[in-house]
């Protein structure tokens, strides 16, 4: 049973991190092939939805079973800082930062929001937010490396 939950863990965290890294060339992709920005950015927003959702429950995955063999000397090992730590990424991008870019997408009415008044400001929260996405990537490199080697 350990030698499963060590495959699964190996396999979903290089999925994971995987999918975090194939976004960064899907998004160029895709602003580059349609033409609507605005098109383009309700599947780039809809993809990193879903790689949210898989990335916390990976992470909630790595994390109990990881407390389930390592009891409280997992906060002791620095995968779980790690993992931690992207939880934490996800989070304020998912609750805090997407939440500022939707408020300044509605409040451009019925305007694209780069042609509005907030276009500065939706940038700037853009930059934030992609910034953290790339903590998270680098991150995940080294969780790949870990997760690997935990015993």
């Amino acid at each position: 049973m350990e030698n499963l939950v060590k495959f699964f863990s190996i396999a979903l965290t290089t999925i994971w991190v995987g999918s975090l890294w194939s976004m960064l060339m899907v998004t160029s992709v895709l602003f580059n092939k349609i033409p609507s920005a605005y098109l383009a950015g309700v599947l780039v927003e809809d993809m990193f939805l879903y790689i949210n959702y898989f990335g916390i429950f990976t992470a909630l995955f790595l994390v109990f079973f990881g407390f389930k063999k390592s009891g409280i000397r997992l906060f002791q090992k620095s995968y779980f800082w790690i993992i931690f730590l992207m939880l934490i990424v996800i989070m304020i991008n998912f609750f805090g930062i997407h939440s500022v870019l939707e408020t300044l997408k509605i409040e451009a009415l019925s305007k694209e929001v780069m042609e509005s008044v907030f276009s500065e400001r939706y940038r700037t929260w853009h930059g934030i937010a992609s910034i953290a996405y790339l903590l998270e990537c680098f991150l995940g490199i080294i969780l790949v490396l870990k997760v690997r080697t935990v015993n």
